[in-house]
């Protein structure tokens, strides 16, 4: 299916159930745009994490740490309303052996994206709330 808000391509993946009573929807998975980054629900997920690699070489192979940041994405939009859930998924990110901070830098530097929030800007601000 692609993007709503680009039009390209998306990647579908599941989410786990600890994971998803901190998102913003709580269905048993999510797609990620593979230009915009753009994270939205879906009601019909693989059964397997599949391979981040065609958003972004930025994404560990950790398949954990993987879907973690891909949620974490999905909660930037608003640093204030989801504070609380976002420190949560960034913990549980960084228990499966990522570092956020250095992910989003990752991110930001990786030319084959057009990401619809400032990533810098986001890594900024996330530096205070982590």
């Amino acid at each position: 299916m692609p993007c709503q808000r680009c039009g390209a391509p998306t990647l579908s993946f599941p989410t786990p159930a600890d994971l998803r009573a901190h998102l913003p929807d709580d269905r048993a998975g999510a797609t990620i745009c593979t230009r915009c980054l753009a994270v939205a629900p879906s009601d019909e997920p693989p059964s397997d994490v599949p391979d981040f690699r065609p958003v972004s070489d930025a994404f560990p192979r950790n398949e954990e740490a993987a879907v973690a940041l891909a949620c974490l994405l999905a909660l930037l939009d608003s640093l204030v309303l989801y504070r609380d859930e976002i420190d949560a998924v960034a913990t549980y990110a960084e228990t499966h052996g990522t570092d956020v901070l250095r992910f989003l830098e990752r991110l930001d530097a990786d030319d084959d994206l057009k990401p619809h929030f400032d990533v810098a800007r986001r890594t900024r601000q996330l530096e205070q709330l982590i």
